[in-house]
């Protein structure tokens, strides 16, 4: 018995808050990685795209997740130096970074390849 939380018969299913966010943040990774094809740096678009399919897929998420994370950093610091940012897609940035950071701790969640040690 959980006596804090409201809805303690939600808490048996705790791996599906993992599951939507690397379905989430995997699609948004491929989409970008379309995106990110049109403009410079294409070796950095096909890394969004397969970092993007494994998160998606639940395949090797931590370290996919970790690749994610330093695409990410090195799309917006070279979109910061062209360009100015703006407030949209600094929040979208840092949502991005924050939600691949959250898998490589928390793990994939449900209907994963990954395989627990």
């Amino acid at each position: 018995m959980h006596p804090l939380s409201v809805f303690p018969q939600l808490l048996t299913y705790v791996l599906i808050a993992p599951t939507l966010l690397r379905l989430v943040i995997g699609a948004f990774l491929v989409l970008a990685g379309l995106e990110r094809y049109k403009k410079t740096f294409k070796w950095a678009s096909i890394v969004y795209i397969l970092s993007g399919l494994f998160v998606f897929i639940g395949l090797y998420t931590q370290v996919a997740s970790i690749i994610g994370l330093i695409v990410i950093v090195f799309d917006y610091y070279i979109e910061g130096k062209k360009s100015s940012l703006t407030k949209d897609k600094k929040i979208i940035y840092i949502f991005a970074g924050i939600i691949l950071l959250s898998l490589m701790f928390t793990g994939p969640g449900f209907f994963a390849f990954d395989l627990p040690l």
